[in-house]
Parts: C-alpha cells; sequence; structure tokens
C-alpha cells in the first residue's frame, strides 16, 4: 500500500464521502449510470363536487435543469402518460435515465387534462391538495388532484391556452393521449384538430 502521509488519507477520506454523498442525494449510482425518475400517484377529483374524474390525461414531462449566470433554466427531454381509472386514479411508474441522455439534474413536471375541466397547474383553480408547489409535485406520494369544472364555452376556450403541451423535445407518440383528448376538446369548440401520433 502507498504511503500517502496522514493528511493525504484525510484528504482521501473526504472526497470519497462527497462523491458517495452526491451519487446518494442525485439519484445516481456509479454502476447504474443514470438516474432512477421517482414515480408519481394520486387521485384526479372534480374540485367541487370532490367525485373521481375518469379518462383524464395524466403526463409526466421530464425536464433536465441546468444552472447558469443567467439563472436555472428547464428542458424537456422525455414524458410519459396514463389516464385515470374509474376511481379517478393514476401511476406513473418510476423511469431510468441514463446519465448520457441528459445534462444537469433531472425534474418532472405533471400536466393533467380532461375536456371541459380546468388543466393542472395552469389553471388558477386547478390545484394540488397539501402542495406547496403544484407545479412540481412530490414525487412518491399519493397526492389528490382537484380539477374545476368549467361551465362556459368561453371558460373552455381560455382553457385551451393553458393546455397545449407543445414542446419540441417530447415525440407525440409519447402523449397520444394527451392529443386524443385535446382535440376532443378543441373539435366540440370548432378548432382544427392537431395531427394526431
Amino acid at each position: 500500500m502507498m504511503n500517502l502521509g496522514v493528511n493525504n488519507m484525510k484528504k482521501y477520506i473526504v472526497l470519497t464521502i462527497q462523491i458517495i454523498c452526491f451519487c446518494f442525494l442525485t439519484g445516481m449510482s456509479l454502476f447504474r449510470g443514470g438516474y432512477y425518475m421517482s414515480a408519481f400517484e394520486g387521485k384526479v377529483v372534480d374540485a367541487e363536487t370532490k367525485e373521481p374524474i375518469e379518462g383524464a390525461a395524466v403526463l409526466a414531462v421530464y425536464y433536465r435543469s441546468t444552472i447558469s449566470p443567467a439563472g436555472s433554466n428547464h428542458y424537456a427531454f422525455d414524458a410519459q402518460e396514463t389516464l385515470t381509472g374509474r376511481d379517478g386514479q393514476f401511476k406513473i411508474p418510476e423511469k431510468f435515465v441514463k446519465s448520457d441522455e441528459v445534462k444537469g439534474t433531472p425534474r418532472c413536471n405533471l400536466i393533467i387534462f380532461k375536456p371541459s375541466y380546468g388543466v393542472f397547474p395552469n389553471h388558477k383553480l386547478s390545484r394540488a391538495v397539501g402542495e406547496k408547489y403544484a407545479a412540481w409535485p412530490t414525487p412518491e406520494k399519493y397526492i389528490v388532484y382537484e380539477l374545476p369544472k368549467l361551465k362556459t364555452r368561453i371558460e373552455r376556450n381560455n382553457n385551451l391556452i393553458y393546455s397545449d403541451p407543445s414542446d419540441p423535445n417530447i415525440p407525440l407518440i409519447k402523449i397520444k393521449n394527451y392529443i386524443k383528448l385535446l382535440n376532443e376538446e378543441r373539435t366540440y369548440l370548432g378548432y382544427t384538430p392537431y395531427t394526431e401520433p
């Protein structure tokens, strides 16, 4: 064994501990070579009646965050989706992301849409019950999401502005249920539907 000296040995141990802590805190493993993005689960309900909303599209959009002198920036790099069941419940499974697929620390944002309801998180009356930052809900925590029922054609029309998932980095095949529901609403309101994947 090399004779590193006591001070060099202490520095080596401290550096090793720092690397292990960094890997643990960011969810990265030296052996896995990537990140496990945590699962999301919960229930989607009508904000007024608290009844479950069946068939709502729950879209998880994965972002990489980078820090620059100008501040923090988020860029979408992937997505996965599901539909709520009869009981309004859903689960987005955990997702493995290779380190070379994303630069920076990955995060996930949920978008929930159902025709005739305010889109989460962009409609001012939609909310994730008990969450401080609605747009970035706590992963692996069961959360109830409340969507307001839109009563007029004008409300539904205005809601479309906040419902567009147009991000050039997300392949449409990953959001086909979301696009299908969005097209139902666009057709109802007299707009040309998007091309479906």
